[in-house]
């Protein structure tokens, strides 16, 4: 193999792919009409770099169709995600308490306290009883209220207070149910709780408290 063969051969790549320089053509041309080998080698090169329509065809749609199906997993994963937060946050509105509002509910009008059979006992009317616990707290005379306010001082303590939840999804309703249902439910024995001289209906969202029962001075 002479070293021309090797140049040619060199610049055969680019002559097959149609980049090299004019000068570089035209001698690539006069070598291989005297050189059986390096146009044997072109035609190699050639044959290698040939392409098929039908397999081009079928690449295109192999392609198609991963995209296609990549799109659809996509998509899937996608709908499962926003499903899956929907559902979360639909738990999270039906296991989580929330105050109920005191305008809304008619807190004032329909939560009242009676005291009967030596104990204090809470009556609840109206939208309000649609309720689903009871949260209690505890006063001092300062005024703070035990699980609200870090200076609450259990030894000065002397007003019973309590709050109607309601689940959170509950209030998002636009008109409150009305109810023509009375609820009631024993708080204490009065005896029991001789530190404690009122009961009051306390508003934890504003920080309030509405008195509902006071113990009698002679008492």
């Amino acid at each position: 193999m002479s070293k021309n063969c090797n140049m040619i051969k060199d610049l055969l790549p680019l002559y097959s792919d149609d980049v090299c320089s004019e000068e570089s053509r035209k001698a690539v041309e006069e070598h291989i009409k005297v050189c059986s080998d390096c146009k044997n080698e072109l035609e190699k090169l050639r044959k290698n770099v040939s392409v098929s329509p039908q397999k081009d065809a079928e690449v295109l749609k192999r392609i198609k169709s991963r995209l296609r199906i990549e799109k659809l997993i996509v998509g899937i994963i996608s709908v499962l995600a926003i499903c899956g937060a929907l559902f979360l946050g639909l738990i999270y509105l039906i296991n989580t308490d929330k105050s109920m509002d005191m305008e809304k509910y008619k807190i004032i009008d329909n939560v009242s306290v009676t005291e009967h059979d030596g104990a204090l006992w809470l009556n609840v009317k109206g939208a309000a009883s649609s309720f689903v616990s009871l949260s209690p707290t505890i006063s001092d005379t300062d005024g703070n209220h035990m699980g609200y306010d870090k200076s609450f001082d259990r030894e000065k303590k002397n007003g019973f207070g309590v709050t109607l939840k309601q689940r959170k999804i509950d209030s998002f309703e636009f008109y409150p149910r009305a109810s023509s249902k009375c609820f009631e439910q024993k708080l204490f024995d009065i005896g029991e709780k001789e530190d404690i001289v009122k009961l009051f209906y306390y508003d934890d969202v504003n920080n309030k408290e509405y008195v509902l029962w006071e113990r009698d001075s002679n008492d």
